[in-house]
């Protein structure tokens, strides 16, 4: 090793020490945001469209925001399932990692698509790409690192030997 790779290599490591802090944070985190906006989006829907939009919703904006709702509360299934079961089965941090990285598209396409975001909607929604992102490799990280509890291997798939 040299003199240059042994600072990255303990930065690495004091890093991976917060991985499982940050990962269980983030899953408690988005499983009460996303229960938040699915109630919100079936209970409330002028709030939502109010505070994003500045605009009264009509009956199929309703209807699509109620179907997004749906999007969320399957999040916030997964991540319930996740926190419950990853150190069982870790692969629980891969399944919600891919249905993150599934909505960096779908938050993509509402800032693109909509036509008038209030500066709340803008505050809230320009970030979440990048959060949606940062958690899909925060996830995968956090699965690399922990040991799988059958003592299968599964923890080598993708690296090299």
């Amino acid at each position: 090793m040299t003199d240059r790779a042994r600072p990255a290599a303990g930065a690495r490591a004091a890093l991976d020490r917060w991985i499982p802090r940050l990962g269980l944070a983030y899953l408690w985190a988005g499983l009460a945001f996303d229960l938040t906006i699915t109630i919100l989006a079936w209970t409330s829907p002028q709030i939502w469209f109010g505070f994003f939009h500045e605009g009264t919703p009509q009956g199929l904006e309703i209807a699509l925001l109620r179907r997004a709702a749906g999007q969320w509360a399957a999040f916030a299934l997964v991540q319930a399932l996740a926190l419950a079961l990853w150190k069982r089965d870790p692969i629980w941090l891969v399944i919600v990692a891919g249905a993150r990285f599934s909505d960096v598209f779908t938050d993509l396409s509402y800032l693109i698509a909509s036509p008038a975001l209030t500066p709340c909607g803008v505050l809230v929604l320009l970030p979440l790409p990048l959060v949606n992102t940062a958690s899909v490799l925060l996830l995968l990280r956090w699965r690399a690192l922990v040991k799988d509890p059958r003592g299968d291997g599964a923890q080598d798939i993708g690296r090299a030997t």
